[in-house]
Parts: C-alpha cells; structure tokens; sequence
C-alpha cells in the first residue's frame, strides 16, 4: 500500500518520537555517585559481603532501566525503575553509615594500638640508651621508629589494614627488644640476688668505717661509682660500662663487668684510657667460678678467664670492654684520692626499686 506523504511524515514522526530518549531519572544518577562515594569509602573492605550484594542490586537496577529504555517513548514506565533504584540506594546509605561506624571503630582501635607501641618504644629507648645497650637492640628500635612513622601516615590517609600491618611489625621488633632486655636484667629483677649485692656493698662500707679507710663500691645499674671514707660517703661519679657491663664476667672477652670483692693493685698515671685504677680482677673466687663453670662444659674449652680490668678515664661514653669508664675530669679527681690496696665493691644494683626496674617490671 502506498501512503501518501503527510501520512508518511506523521508515522515518521511518531516513530521519532518514540524513539525519542526520555530524560535521565534522578534516581539513576543518584545511585552512580552513591557508588563511586562507597567505593571511595572503602566499602568493600569494611562491608564486603553486603557492598557485593549492594553491586549485584544495582545491576539488576540498570538492567531494568536499559530495558525500558528499549521501548517505544508511549511504552516507557519508569516508575517501577525509579523504585528499584530508590530501593538500591536506600541500602547503599545504610551502608555508608556502617561504614563510616566501622571505619571510626577501626581508626579508634588502631590509634590506641598505635599508642600503646609508641608507648613501649619509648619506654625501651629510654631504657636501653640508660643501660648504653647497643647494636641488634637499638637497630631494631630504630626499625620499628620508621615503621610506627609510616602507621602513622596511613592512619591518616584512612589505610587502617595497612597502619595495622605496620603496627604489627613494629611491634614484633619491639617484642624482641623487649626480651632482649628481660634477658639482660632478669638477675636484677631477682630480689635475693639484688639483697646480696646489697650484703656486699654494706659490708664494704662497714669496713671502711672499721678500719677508717678509703672503699670504692660501684653500681653497675644506676652507672655510679661512690668514694666512702670512713664509712662516710664523699664523692660520687658517673661511669659507663661496656655493651655487655651489665652482666658478670665469666671469660675474656665477654665485654661483661665482673662483680665482687677486689682491690686496687696498680695506679696508673698514664694509660690508654688517660690514667688507671688496675683492679685485682680475677680474684681467687673468680678463678673457682670459672673453673666450676669449664668442668660442667658451661664455657668452651678454648677461653681463658681474661684480666686487665680497670676503672679509668677516657670519657663513660667512650669504648670500654669490662672495665669501669669515667670522664677524665672525674678520673683525676678518683685517681688522686685512691690508694693502692683500697677496696672495691663492684654490684649490680642495691636498689631492687630503682626506676629503671620498676619501668622494666610495668612493659
């Protein structure tokens, strides 16, 4: 059959028009932002299970509105779409919520993680630069200083897993610094053994006053070395071990400070190390020790028990290995009023409250 033209050009028109896009429903666009939002917001990390289920409805939703969108104009009904899509983003809202209250929890708890390992690396940096701890330990400490940094940076960039991971190694390094110091104080932290060194130090002092002479007693915790004369006591100086000083020298080249009753043998004037109190270091105790400790094979077979253990100068900062260090300034002063044969008292600590201990007991 064959139309005539204004019958032509009205059924054009009206095929035109269905064809005709409708406009957008705000709703459909709503939804688009909604999901980049969530996306944003991390949403499939905090609320995975029910952004996927999220992403699956708003699927269903643009398929519903690419189908309508198929029909002829007068055919189109988008209202069953508009409340498919209100639908979707009623639960994306829902969710945002959850998230924004799951991301809060989690900024909190990693926070208070944050500065609970803060906490305990400063705690043992303090610690271990009181006790001149160093190599592994203070290198780890380090380590685990750039990564609570990094945390840092990534809690404030909202990267909790990732802040979290940090956390975790950092304190892992901690943990090992943290042991490493139980280690090294475990003996301090025994209150019968702090009562002996206490027994020994006393007893010392006892006799100075006794027999009205000069005694030295040395506390290797505190890093103090304290002249009585008379039982009354006259100076006190500020020393430093070696890496190792804390504990009791077993063997040569250990780098530990012995511990006990011994004497000044040699005055020094001119030494490595300034000037020097030569001490009588191994005494007749040592040399049983030692000797007890090489027959239950505590020790190898090729050490030797060492000697040459001094109090001297050359700054408490400085190198020393077993030996007592004091400023020069400090070593003059001791040197001048130290006899030879005086007395010396070398203890871990008598102070079984101390603050470093104290400190070690509450990490």
């Amino acid at each position: 059959m064959k139309l005539d033209r204004p019958t032509a050009a009205l059924i054009l028109a009206v095929v035109l028009i269905g064809c005709r896009s409708a406009p957008v429903p705000p709703e459909v666009a709503e939804a688009e932002r909604q999901e980049r939002d969530l996306r944003g917001a991390g949403a499939s990390q905090y609320a995975g299970p029910e952004h996927e289920g999220y992403l699956r409805a708003l699927k269903s939703a643009r398929r519903s509105y690419q189908r309508e969108n198929l029909k002829l104009g007068w055919l189109r009904d988008y209202g069953p779409v508009r409340r498919e899509f209100r639908a979707v983003i009623d639960e994306g809202g829902r969710i945002g919520r959850d998230v924004r209250a799951r991301k809060a929890r989690k900024a909190g708890s990693v926070q208070e993680t944050a500065a609970a390992v803060w906490g305990k690396l400063k705690t043992l940096e303090g610690i271990t630069v009181s006790l001149g701890v160093r190599g592994r330990p203070r290198e780890d400490l380090a380590r685990a200083s750039v990564l609570l940094t990094e945390a840092g940076r990534l809690m404030e960039g909202e990267k909790y897993e990732d802040a979290s991971a940090r956390l975790a190694q950092a304190d892992i390094l901690i943990g090992g610094v943290e042991r490493a110091v139980n280690a090294a104080l475990g003996r301090y932290l025994d209150r019968e053994q702090v009562r002996a060194w206490k027994r020994l130090a006393d007893e010392a002092v006892a006799e100075s006053r006794r027999k009205r002479t000069t005694v030295l007693v040395v506390s290797k915790l505190e890093k103090k070395l304290m002249l009585y004369r008379d039982g009354v006591l006259r100076r006190t100086y500020d020393v430093g071990l070696g890496f190792n000083g804390l504990a009791d020298k077993r063997h040569a080249g250990d780098d530990a400070t012995p511990e006990g009753r011994y004497a000044v043998i040699r005055k020094l004037p001119v030494s490595q190390y300034h000037k020097a109190l030569l001490i009588d270091y191994p005494n007749e105790e040592d040399r049983r020790a030692f000797a007890r400790d090489k027959k239950r094979g505590a020790l190898p077979g090729s050490v030797g028990i060492g000697g040459q253990i001094e109090i001297h100068g050359g700054g408490r900062d400085g190198l020393t290995r077993g030996c007592v260090a004091l400023d020069d300034g400090d070593m003059d002063d001791l040197f001048d009023r130290v006899p030879v044969g005086t007395q010396v008292a070398i203890v871990g600590t008598t102070d079984g409250d101390s603050p470093i201990l104290e400190t070690v007991r509450r990490i």
